[in-house]
């Protein structure tokens, strides 16, 4: 029983590390600000570059540390490579297709398209690659909806990029929810005696 909980925890546990949604969540602001129509410019943009990179590469070594401190180191199998390749390829057809506005919306659209699609691609992506939980329906369902209300228009040409803010929020959000769930899987007393370092579990 122990190894069954184990194979369990450790076949998710590469794609759960939810902590690497915050420099990601830092990159997009960081993008955000670079496409306002109306961006900083000069020494102030480049401040906001590099301070925002200084931020990831930071955030970076201290989760490296964290995984490899705390949990040690899972390698996947290709089963689970070509789920996580199926669900990358997934997301982007999907927020591809979804924020081609001269597709399926129309370019003054008062909604958010880019913003809708990108909610829906990472649903996507949670349910081929680890399943959805509640989390990830409340969040990504509330990053829909508001990308539906009939206010972005007022934003014109910084709508897209504004959207990048709130997207930011709910991708660390998710993550730290996930991270929430990667703990507890480990915690789970039938865990207790085993060790996760170097395993190659995870079918």
């Amino acid at each position: 029983m122990e190894r069954k909980a184990l194979a369990a925890a450790a076949a998710n546990y590469p794609y759960l590390q939810g902590l690497w949604a915050i420099p990601f969540g830092i990159g997009m602001v960081v993008a955000g600000v670079s496409n306002l129509q109306h961006r900083p410019s000069g020494p102030v943009l480049l401040g906001v570059f590099g301070g925002g990179l200084a931020l990831c590469a930071v955030a970076a070594l201290l989760i490296t540390r964290h995984y490899r401190g705390n949990y040690g180191t899972v390698t996947p199998t290709r089963s689970r490579h070509v789920r996580h390749g199926v669900a990358i390829v997934a997301w982007a057809v999907v927020l591809f297709v979804g924020a081609n506005r001269y597709l399926l919306w129309s370019p003054d659209s008062a909604v958010c398209v880019y913003a809708a699609a990108f909610a829906v691609a990472t649903l996507v992506y949670y349910a081929v690659l680890v399943g959805l939980r509640t989390h990830h329906l409340v969040i990504w369902g509330l990053v829909f909806v508001a990308a539906l209300l009939p206010v972005w228009g007022r934003l014109g040409a910084d709508r897209d990029a504004v959207a990048m803010f709130p997207l930011a929020a709910a991708l660390i959000a998710s993550g730290l929810f996930d991270q929430r769930r990667l703990a507890r899987s480990f915690r789970s007393p039938h865990l207790e005696d085993s060790s996760l370092a170097d395993s190659s579990l995870g079918g």
